[in-house]
């Protein structure tokens, strides 16, 4: 049995937390840019991953990752 572990991509301080509407903006602009790029990731062909240095089996793995984690 494995533990899994959440990241949370940005760090809650107890004395003051930082839930203004700017910050709650960036983070889901964050995470919108981040599924984005990687759905393009999943369509690159070979060819374009080889030019930008990426195996394709590197591009699988990343664009599977859930848009919340790094």
């Amino acid at each position: 049995m494995s533990a899994t572990t959440l990241r949370i991509p940005f760090q809650l301080h107890t004395e003051s937390p930082t839930f203004s509407p700017a910050h709650i903006w960036t983070q889901f602009s964050l995470w919108y840019d981040r599924a984005h790029q990687r759905h393009q990731l999943s369509q690159l062909s070979l060819k374009q991953l080889n030019d930008i240095g990426v195996t394709r089996d590197h591009a699988i793995a990343e664009a599977a990752k859930p848009f919340w984690q790094c």
